[in-house]
């Protein structure tokens, strides 16, 4: 992914995807060789493909190869402004994520309702997510909400 930490607006601009459009992405991403699932979240702030694969290094080259193709952005451009991260650090990044903690402002509460969309439109009957994203989004905006009504954050 990228955000607002790693990436130039003008780099943010180019890999933005409307959400009318999540779906569709995720479905062309998912059917990557080496992919199972995935999920689309793009805001102002921040671009990520959560997915999922048995080979992190070709899925992470199928997936920065796609949105170089695709989106009009230079490998040198995406490398210099790409986090990746995989497995358990992933997953931790979903949850502060969905907690807006990783926002621009902390605790912003946008963020929450987004990630709420990227579950619903990656789970519906055409969508990319399986079981692992699945859990793991639900999950993710599951504790973003509890965080916010236990913290008070607003």
């Amino acid at each position: 992914g990228l955000s607002h930490k790693t990436a130039t607006v003008e780099v943010r601009e180019k890999l933005a995807v409307q959400e009318h459009n999540w779906q569709s992405v995720g479905r062309a991403i998912a059917a990557l060789p080496s992919l199972k699932e995935a999920a689309v979240l793009s805001t102002c702030n921040r671009f990520e493909i959560y997915f999922v694969t048995n080979d992190v290094h070709a899925g992470i080259r199928e997936v920065t190869e796609y949105l170089s193709t695709t989106r009009g952005v230079s490998m040198k451009e995406l490398r210099s402004s790409l986090f990746m991260l995989s497995e358990d650090d992933a997953v931790w990044h979903a949850l502060r994520v969905a907690g807006g903690l990783d926002s621009l402002v902390i605790g912003e509460g946008q963020i929450l309702s987004q990630m709420k969309r990227c579950y619903e439109i990656a789970t519906e009957k055409q969508g990319a997510a399986g079981k692992v994203l699945t859990r793991m989004l639900n999950t993710a905006g599951s504790a973003g909400k509890r965080g916010r009504a236990e913290t008070g954050v607003a």
